[in-house]
């Protein structure tokens, strides 16, 4: 009977392992291994996998060697060897590879301690106890008192699958057998060309199916054996009492370890967000416990990344149970349940609907998207799977690096105090798949951008135009382009604040990869880019568009910079300087355009003298309490002493009068502090999340029908991402001014945008620039259009109405006007910018043949305004969508790009809509016939 055992396990190690290596190393490596290589070093496998999937291949090679090795003639050591150790670190790399996602502590727990197992069960396999270093029995007794707890751990998880799946095994077994012996009977020829590796396959995958059944007794005797094994050793050379409380101390700490680790963070953070904060307290303690509810919240929010499945959703055992047996519900369920607890590190404790609902309250909480405040975190999770995120640039894409910036240049084209400037850039992308560049950037408020063009090489007379747009219009087609099939060029340059753009430019092509390279494939591999504006000069020289974000796009020292055809060296951080370098004396000039309307534009330098402070006037500042503006609590308190050391805040009324509104979020009410005196900044609590729109409303709402000249609404960059598309914009009463302070928000929602333009505001760094922007303004009267860089500009409106032409369309300028017509100078689109600004306040609502008339003028001089936006296409299916979309009656209505990436959810194994065991097999089997036959029918096609 012993050598019958011996014989048999001889067979099974021997069989399966060699059987594996064959099929690996002379059927799938050579067929895929370049390939896989491939795709790891441009990016379309993460690295993690493919190392998962090499030690997968090198577990068997290793435990191979080893046994020819040391355990060649002991049958027994080899089935150790085999049960102990290869088969439990080859199931985990296949967990790893197919399975298994982001690990938490629990999870970790569990199989570190399994591989610290394997680990210490290969050490006595091969070196037995270590009686003569204490230290290493030490080690060992730590060791493997765990290994008595995986062995019944692992053998009772095992044993809920092994059971269903053994009739599928038998049936499975001998259906392949069958089929093997058909072929070979029947198709002789066949079986010799092209059945061995069908063959191997098959082979192996019957082998494993049955050796599968015997893992769960066979894995756990074996370690509770060798655990057993060790504590008596140990208790013979240190003493029973000794080895026991050794013994029992590992097991208790273990024990503390795993219950603590399955207390999931998210019913923590749930149960703190579970009501609105109302009063200042509590809200402190809220802010005092943050780490707590960030754990909890992103734990929520990746749970179908950390974990295989929810309890809820777990009841694939029952379902196999009842499908395989027949078995009763109490008693289905009952092992579901069993089933469950032991596989409690990698269940959810909730719902998947807590994936919205954490995004939702971090967002209120924290005061920005999840995905923007947690984008490390949330791209480690990622990676752990083979998802991917979208095509679209969105917040997990801010400050990545896909593509690089190989080449920039800039090109400056002076008239006297204003020029052309030319932005030219080349993107190569450093990945394996098409990827989008966003850049949100800011100019001086008195430029104007007269163009953007797409190319695949420098070649200028080849690179595709831009078309003027209504900005709903141009933003719904370009989004329909953004994705990853059939990419097709476009660029989209948006207007989204009053100095604020939006640029985006798809798909940037990848290189060629090694078949491409050697069938000498023809294709793009770069993206050219040309951005145009016009810009007045100021005292440091010409201004560069400001960089407020990137997302994809980055560059480094090798990035080639060049300046008026001079190459530069001098900076590599930054996207662009803030100033070029302009030659002569800089001597500002008046300029005076007359304009196809009839309207006329005057720009007119200003000197410090013209600069002047309001007086006698009463303001409304609103003070934005969301939980970002604490860590600006010293520029709010150096903006109220500047308030009150003027004269705001003595309820003087021939001087100046500030009244203070100071915003709450959900839970708190709003309130009106008609003293500024009596506001401290030191004891300001800041928690939650506003948006500028809600602001406004409460201002509105405890305003009465107080009278101001100006409102302040003191705020900082605020999370652009968390506007909504609502248009409950109340109406201002007087100009209403964004006072960003720290930095400028990359964008506006269309409709607080529309609400400052409406009202005669804008948007500044600091108070002072915006009273003295306000009072200089009024001086010069209700003509004046803005006074910003440097020049006051100021719009006259038509003499006569009569004969008034359509704005823009030069085509019906009456002859009165022609006469008034300035020479094409160039100036124009600097005009047409305050032309756009000027009518903008003059609009109801959004009234659509309002709107098309501004839009008129940005499409006749060709120019990006807040309603018109440039987009460039390629061919003619897109030019069909774009007519199409500026037909429709919403092609003014803009979209909040939120730049929220839908992330994939992961299959979940446990669930009974995924195949069980048994159902597994069939597919496996189903699958190796298809092989088969596919190969069948080659060879008779060829015969």
């Amino acid at each position: 009977m012993k050598n019958r055992l011996d014989a048999l396990f001889q067979v099974i190690f021997w069989l399966w392992n060699l059987t594996f290596l064959l099929l690996t190393y002379l059927g799938i490596l050579p067929l895929i291994g370049l390939a896989l290589v491939d795709a790891t070093f441009t990016g379309l496998i993460p690295g993690e996998f493919i190392l998962t999937l090499t030690a997968l291949i090198a577990v068997p090679a290793a435990c191979t060697v080893l046994g020819a090795w040391r355990f060649r003639k002991q049958p027994v050591q080899l089935m150790r060897l085999f049960y102990g150790v290869e088969a439990p670190l080859f199931a985990l790399c296949l967990l790893r590879f197919f399975i298994l996602r982001e690990l938490t502590p629990a999870s970790t727990l569990i199989l570190g301690t399994v591989v610290v197992c394997v680990a210490a069960f290969l050490l006595e396999l091969l070196y037995g106890y270590a009686e003569r270093h204490p230290a290493l029995a030490w080690t060992q007794l730590i060791a493997h008192s765990l290994m008595l707890i995986v062995g019944l751990y692992a053998g009772l998880l095992l044993l809920f699958y092994a059971v269903p799946a053994a009739p599928a095994v038998v049936f499975g077994v001998f259906g392949f057998l069958g089929e093997l012996w058909r072929i070979l009977t029947s198709e002789p020829l066949y079986f010799i060309n092209y059945a061995f590796s069908s063959f191997l396959l098959l082979l192996l995958f019957g082998i494993s199916c049955t050796l599968f059944l015997a893992m769960p007794s066979l894995l756990a005797s074996s370690y509770i054996q060798s655990g057993i094994r060790i504590l008596r050793a140990f208790a013979s050379q240190n003493g029973r009492t000794r080895a026991f409380a050794g013994s029992l101390g590992v097991v208790t700490a273990w024990m503390i370890l795993f219950i603590s680790f399955q207390q999931q963070p998210q019913l923590q953070a749930f149960e703190l967000l579970d009501k609105p904060a109302a009063t200042d307290s509590a809200r402190a303690e809220l802010v005092a416990k943050s780490d707590t509810i960030r754990a909890g919240l992103l734990n929520a929010y990746l749970s179908s990344y950390r974990y295989l499945s929810t309890i809820q959703e777990s009841n694939q055992i029952r379902v196999m149970y009842e499908d395989t047996f027949n078995t009763p519900q109490p008693v289905s369920q009952f092992l579901q349940d069993s089933y469950n607890r032991l596989m409690a590190p990698f269940l959810y404790n909730g719902s998947r609907k807590d994936i919205e609902k954490a995004e939702k309250l971090y967002a209120d909480f924290f005061d920005q998207p999840i995905q923007k405040g947690e984008q490390k975190t949330v791209l480690h999770a990622l990676k752990s799977t083979v998802n991917r995120d979208e095509a679209k640039a969105g917040l997990l894409n801010i400050g990545q690096k896909k593509v690089w910036l190989q080449t920039q240049e800039v090109t400056v084209k002076p008239h006297g105090d204003w020029a052309d400037v030319e932005l030219y850039e080349v993107y190569k992308n450093q990945t394996a798949d098409v990827e989008e560049v966003l850049y949100y950037f800011s100019l001086p408020e008195s430029a104007v951008i007269t163009g953007v063009w797409l190319g695949d090489t420098n070649d200028r007379s080849k690179r595709f135009p831009f078309t003027v747009s209504p900005r709903g219009a141009a933003q719904k087609v370009y989004n329909q382009q953004v994705n990853r099939y059939r990419p097709v060029d476009p660029a989209l340059l948006e207007q989204v604040g009053p100095r604020h753009y939006r640029l985006r430019a798809f798909p940037v092509p990848t290189p060629l990869r090694s078949w491409e390279r050697d069938s000498k494939i023809q294709r793009p591999t770069e993206m050219n880019l040309w951005l145009t504006y016009q810009v007045m000069r100021q005292e440091k020289g010409w201004p560069l568009p400001v960089l407020g974000e990137k997302r994809n796009i980055f560059w480094t020292k090798d990035t080639e910079r060049i300046r008026n055809g001079k190459t530069v060296t001098d900076f590599q951080d930054n996207w662009l300087e803030a100033y070029l370098p302009a030659e002569g004396e800089y001597k500002p000039a008046t300029h005076q355009v007359n304009l196809p309307d009839g309207s006329r534009i005057t720009a007119k330098p200003l000197v410090e003298k013209d600069y002047t402070l309001p007086i006698g006037k009463r303001f409304a500042v609103v003070l934005d309490s969301s939980r970002s503006m604490a860590a600006h609590t010293q520029q709010i308190s150096e903006t109220f002493n500047w308030l009150k050391a003027r004269g705001f805040a003595d309820n003087n009324f021939a001087n100046n009068d500030a009244d203070l509104y100071v915003t709450a979020s959900t839970g708190k009410q709003p309130q009106r502090i008609d003293d500024l005196q009596k506001f401290d900044t030191g004891k300001m609590p800041f928690y939650g999340t506003l948006q500028l729109k809600e602001m406004l409303r409460q201002f509105v709402q405890l305003r009465g029908d107080t009278a101001y000249d100006g409102i302040l609404v003191v705020t900082d960059e605020g999370s652009y991402e968390l506007s909504d598309d609502s248009k409950e914009v109340p109406f201002m009463p007087a100009p209403a001014w964004m006072v960003h302070l720290g930095a400028m928000p990359p964008a506006y929602d269309d409709a607080t945008l529309k609400a400052i333009q409406d009202s005669g505001g804008g948007v500044a760094t600091n108070l002072p620039e915006v009273l003295e922007r306000m009072a200089t303004k009024a001086a010069l009267g209700p003509s004046a259009v803005s006074v910003v860089d440097g020049y006051a500009w100021v719009m006259e409106k038509p003499a006569s109405e009569t004969a008034k032409p359509q704005p823009g369309n030069k085509d019906k300028v009456t002859p009165d006007n022609k006469a008034k017509a300035t020479s094409n100078t160039g100036f124009e689109p600097l005009a047409a910018r305050q032309l756009v600004l000027g009518l903008s306040k003059t609009i109801k609502g959004n009234e659509i043949s309002q709107l098309d008339a501004i839009h008129a003028i940005a499409k006749n001089f060709k120019i990006v305004t807040p309603y018109s936006s440039m987009i460039v296409l390629v061919n003619d299916e897109q030019r069909k969508a774009l007519k199409e979309a500026e037909a429709d009656a919403n092609r003014f209505e803009r979209q909040v790009e939120d730049g929220k990436e839908q992330l994939g959810t992961p299959n979940n194994p446990l669930n009974a809509s995924v195949p069980e065991p048994g159902t597994v097999i069939g597919l496996a089997a189903g699958t190796v016939m298809l092989i088969v036959a596919r190969q069948r029918r080659r060879f008779k096609s060829r015969i």
